[in-house]
């Protein structure tokens, strides 16, 4: 069964919470609506840490804390445990770290991104200095390699690196009434990410620019079925 989890990007957790967006994501939860949500420049608006907190507790929320760390290994570990030991249920890192954590419990936590649903296949290879694919399929193997929770990308990725076993999340999905690409390169439908048999899809600003949330929450969920 693939998942829903809600992006809250560009707004802070004080406006979520005052603007009712964070109530009505908690209500989508309960009814098993959707996951949770995936949070990134939010944890730059106050304690990170009593955020995340916030979200599980008060919220009761599935976290993903989007902070695609790559560091020395010693600053991950810490990163990392300090993110779940604040509730995050999945945190993530680049994947050309090859990071492995010395506390292997941590692994559960982790998910790898691949690309940037950003870069164009000419910024891969000047870049990386390989195809897409190539690295696509690369950076998959170290995520196996290490025994990352998940692996996280395009649905275009997913499409090189279906039999990785690991859990799949998909980004840069649009439900079919939405036509913004914005500033994602590689994006896809919810019928598409199906079809990869994804894990979960993310999905932000069709849902949190809506007039109502929780309709729109509903419409992505029919096409899911």
């Amino acid at each position: 069964m693939t998942r829903m989890i809600v992006a809250l990007d560009g707004v802070t957790f004080h406006q979520a919470r005052e603007t009712g967006i964070l109530a009505t994501l908690s209500e989508a939860c309960a009814k098993n609506l959707i996951w949770g949500v995936k949070i990134s420049d939010m944890l730059y608006s106050g304690d990170a840490i009593r955020i995340i907190s916030a979200l599980k507790e008060e919220f009761k929320l599935g976290v993903m804390a989007d902070v695609k760390l790559h560091d020395i290994p010693s600053t991950m570990e810490n990163s990392i445990g300090k993110l779940a030991g604040a509730g995050a249920n999945i945190v993530t890192i680049h994947c050309s770290s090859n990071y492995r954590p010395k506390n292997s419990d941590l692994l559960k936590y982790i998910a790898g991104v691949t690309a940037l649903t950003s870069f164009t296949d000419l910024e891969i290879k000047w870049i990386y200095d390989k195809s897409y694919e190539e690295i696509v399929q690369a950076f998959s193997d170290i995520a196996l390699m290490n025994n990352y929770g998940y692996i996280l990308g395009s649905v275009k990725d997913m499409t090189y690196i279906q039999d990785n076993p690991l859990k799949k999340i998909c980004t840069g999905i649009r439900p079919s009434w939405y036509r913004e690409r914005h500033d994602q390169v590689r994006i896809a439908s919810v019928k598409e990410a199906l079809r990869t048999e994804a894990d979960f899809i993310v999905i932000g600003r069709p849902i949190t620019t809506a007039e109502n949330t929780l309709e729109a929450i509903e419409r992505i969920c029919a096409e899911l079925q």
